[in-house]
């Protein structure tokens, strides 16, 4: 089975409202690799991206890993 690691960036300001979404441009081959990566991913992704809204939104980084069903083209 192959994976897809997905990021949502939500804002934990006034309860969680989640604006912004990210796919990782890699493919993983375990659940495992791909849900490690996504700590990863989220900190360097809130970091380089949203470094300046942070604290005055209050955002955090959900994420999911993704089965991809047969083969993507």
């Amino acid at each position: 089975m192959k994976y897809i690691l997905i990021l949502y960036v939500c804002s934990f300001q006034t309860g969680m409202f989640c604006t912004d979404s990210h796919i990782v441009p890699l493919e993983f081959t375990t659940y495992q690799d791909c849900i490690l990566q996504g700590y990863k991913s989220s900190h360097n992704t809130l970091k380089e991206l949203y470094g300046d809204r942070i604290e005055e939104e209050k955002l955090a980084i959900k994420f999911h890993c993704k089965e991809i069903i047969g083969e993507q083209a």
